[in-house]
């Protein structure tokens, strides 16, 4: 009698698309990162172990984002904006993420803004 397979590659039966040799611990849907990681002309192929390594990676910075976020918080029973933009702002190691997260203005700061960039190039046209 041959044995079951045990190649990487073998479905579970209980769960379909999840390749046996690796944990189902993940919660971010794999497609949407397989498709962001496409998304760059770079690479063509993605495999299995490194969608998932990307994947869990993901999760753990999300995960740490949001504990940083929660030691900023000003309520502590609820996460809010604010909150994530504080972190965001406030911690030097997150700065990559200042452009994507960026603290809420009033429609009259973001107008001021607007007027004294304006000012600025003035002299360039």
């Amino acid at each position: 009698m041959a044995s079951p397979s045990k190649s990487p590659t073998s479905q579970n039966p209980g769960k379909p698309g999840r390749l046996s040799g690796q944990p189902s611990d993940l919660l971010l849907p794999t497609h949407r990162v397989k498709m962001i990681m496409k998304s760059c002309p770079d690479v063509e192929t993605v495999p299995q172990e490194t969608l998932h390594l990307i994947t869990k990676a993901t999760e753990l910075f999300i995960q740490y984002l949001a504990k940083e976020a929660h030691n900023k918080a000003s309520d502590a029973a609820a996460l809010c904006y604010d909150d994530l933009a504080m972190a965001v702002h406030t911690l030097d190691h997150l700065d990559f993420l200042r452009e994507t997260v960026p603290q809420k203005i009033t429609y009259a700061e973001a107008k001021q803004l607007m007027i004294e960039c304006d000012n600025k190039f003035e002299g360039f046209l």
